[in-house]
This record gives structure tokens, sequence and C-alpha cells, in this order.
């Protein structure tokens, strides 16, 4: 994984875009709600949310049936 960006943002936290292999673990500390990983290997954008359970979420999702 790479990071391309790092952008200061508040509280010692950044905005950051990331890009890296679908399988790597993505970071979920430091970083602030809106920050993007590209998975090279899929194509798939996740950006990420902050919160009690910080996770990140595909922006292109399967509807579910």
């Amino acid at each position: 994984m790479r990071t391309l960006v790092s952008k200061p943002f508040a509280e010692g936290l950044v905005y950051a875009e990331f890009a890296g292999l679908s399988t790597e673990s993505k970071p979920t500390t430091g970083i602030v709600t809106g920050s993007l990983y590209r998975a090279v290997d899929t194509g798939k954008v996740y950006a990420f949310a902050e919160g009690d359970t910080p996770a990140w979420y595909d922006q292109d999702p399967v509807p579910e049936s």
C-alpha cells in the first residue's frame, strides 16, 4: 500500500488517499472521514468513515437482492 496524498486536517488527523491491493489492510486511525483507498487489482474505490466503528465503504457496492 502506498500513501498518495496526505494533507493535515485537524487534531492530528490527515485527509489521505491510498492505493494498494484489495487484500491489504487499510488504515483506520489518524485519518478523517472521506479519505480514499483505491484497490488497484479490482478497481474498487473505498471511502473511510470515522465514528464508533471506523470502517471503509465500497463506493460502488453491488445492490442487495
